[in-house]
């Protein structure tokens, strides 16, 4: 399944070539990962050469009113950077959790490119806005602690008492992959394993210093 994130997240952009430059910010502002950056430098040239700004205060002008037009308002700074005394412009941009973004349309990044976000890939950006998968974004690709919540094994449901079958038996070690508003998926040894997204408890693991998962029947 597509996923709204890519990692080539750096653009050069010489000061004659802005005309794009509302449709680069709304992909960049819809692909950034959380906990990460994406960065656009104006005056660059992507073979090296020594170009900069003539007038670094009308482009920081230009990208505040470009990025005063989004939807929702993105989270951007700019600053002024010089090299080989020649000005420069850096524009920063970094995941807010409040996507999709829209200039119009919503774009994002497929590698070092910037196309319209397909039907799955908006429907994930909607998705990412949940508090919970908000959290569990932040933990993409990385390490995690699954196990059983044995807080409520005891059901009384019909007035008879019987011991729930937890849904994970033991705590596992497992890499957070694929996720939206209804299931998560892990990777378990090389082993995908998907659970609901309401049978899932957020918690931490103080002595591994990693985000614990805990898995109700």
């Amino acid at each position: 399944m597509d996923q709204p994130w890519e990692d080539n997240l750096l653009e050069c952009k010489l000061e004659s070539d802005l005309k794009d430059l509302l449709k680069t910010l709304v992909a960049f502002s819809n692909s950034v990962r959380p906990g990460h950056t994406a960065v656009i430098l104006i005056g660059e040239a992507n073979d090296g050469t020594v170009q900069g700004v003539k007038n670094p205060d009308n482009i920081q002008k230009k990208v505040r009113d470009t990025c005063d037009s989004i939807y929702p308002p993105i989270l951007w700074r700019s600053l002024m950077y010089q090299k080989e005394n020649k000005p420069y412009i850096r524009i920063e941009i970094e995941y807010d959790g409040e996507t999709p973004h829209f200039g119009g349309k919503a774009w994002v990044r497929k590698g070092s490119t910037t196309k319209e976000a397909t039907d799955e890939v908006f429907q994930r950006l909607i998705d990412y806005r949940s508090s919970k998968v908000r959290e569990l974004a932040n933990w993409f690709g990385k390490k995690v602690l699954l196990e059983p919540d044995l807080s409520d094994t005891i059901d009384t449901r019909l007035g008879e008492s019987y011991q729930a079958i937890p849904r994970l038996q033991s705590p596992k070690e497992a890499t957070l992959g694929f996720m939206n508003n209804f299931w998560v998926t892990f990777d378990i040894n090389g082993k995908k394993q998907s659970e609901p997204l309401d049978k899932l408890i957020l918690s931490w693991d103080d002595t591994r210093n990693i985000l614990k998962i805990l898995v109700k029947p």
